[in-house]
């Protein structure tokens, strides 16, 4: 037997699910088993652990029927916005043919980490990537910076309670001159500017320009970065160009998700 057909009970809870999930009324354990063509045995035996599991719920005792129980909003809470601000970001992406001449990335904080989890490469195919996956130190990324600054006093203090500054890492790059202290600093003028730049701090030659992200509630859940070659003169125009840009961004993709700050 194939190690994937090797958990039958697991595939059968999956259909059951599916099943009762498509039928307006409660299904009992009888029908359940007649419409999945199921031992009745086996049937009632899976209803009843499902139930115990809070996978199901019999509102009106087991010989009324069965309907998807409470357990699943749970998953459901912690799936759907994840789905939801992926699927807002490419399509905000989409909407922006400026937007081909960046990188543009979303990433999550993650302890000290941030983790990225969604990228688009620039047209022109410059060297710097974000593969879904990739893990970077936060407090040198743009993405990670916009998360930390935008957090609330109280929140900040804990994250440099677990991650002090003296369990920092190196940066990734070695160009420029780039101290706890300076990174600090950095952080801290996210609030007053709206967003946070790494300026070669993760690769050479590449600035990155990030903007927190909002959900309904309020809370922090992303940042929304996007990179291209620093430029040899003009520093400073374009950068407040690039930082009112994706000031903007971030803030649509933060009203898609709910919120109203």
């Amino acid at each position: 037997m194939k190690e994937n057909e090797s958990v039958p009970a697991l595939r059968r809870a999956v259909k059951i699910l599916d099943l009762v999930a498509h039928h307006d009324t409660p299904l009992n354990a009888a029908s359940v088993a007649r419409l999945l063509d199921l031992p009745r045995s086996s049937a009632h035996g899976l209803v009843s652990v499902m139930t115990e599991l809070g996978l199901l719920e019999a509102p009106s005792g087991h010989n009324g029927g069965y309907r998807l129980g409470r357990r699943l909003l749970d998953w459901v809470v912690q799936v759907s916005p994840h789905q939801d601000i992926l699927n807002a970001f490419h399509q905000l992406v989409g909407e922006h043919p400026e937007l081909g001449a960046y990188t543009v990335s979303l990433s999550t904080l993650d302890g000290d980490d941030v983790v990225y989890v969604a990228s688009r490469a620039n047209e022109k195919g410059f060297g710097v990537h974000y593969n879904v996956g990739l893990r970077l130190p936060a407090m040198y990324t743009a993405t990670g910076m916009a998360q930390l600054g935008a957090m609330d006093s109280i929140s900040f203090r804990k994250w440099l309670t677990l991650y002090p500054l003296s369990s920092w890492p190196a940066p990734p790059s070695a160009a420029g001159s780039l101290t706890a202290a300076s990174v600090m600093d950095d952080i801290a003028s996210v609030r007053q500017k709206g967003y946070a730049v790494d300026d070669e701090q993760i690769q050479a030659g590449v600035w990155c320009f990030a903007a927190p992200v909002h959900d309904v509630t309020g809370a922090v859940v992303a940042g929304l970065g996007v990179s291209q070659p620093k430029p040899k003169s003009g520093h400073e125009k374009e950068a407040e160009s690039i930082g009112r840009l994706v000031v903007s961004l971030s803030h649509t993709l933060s009203l898609r998700l709910g919120y109203r700050g």
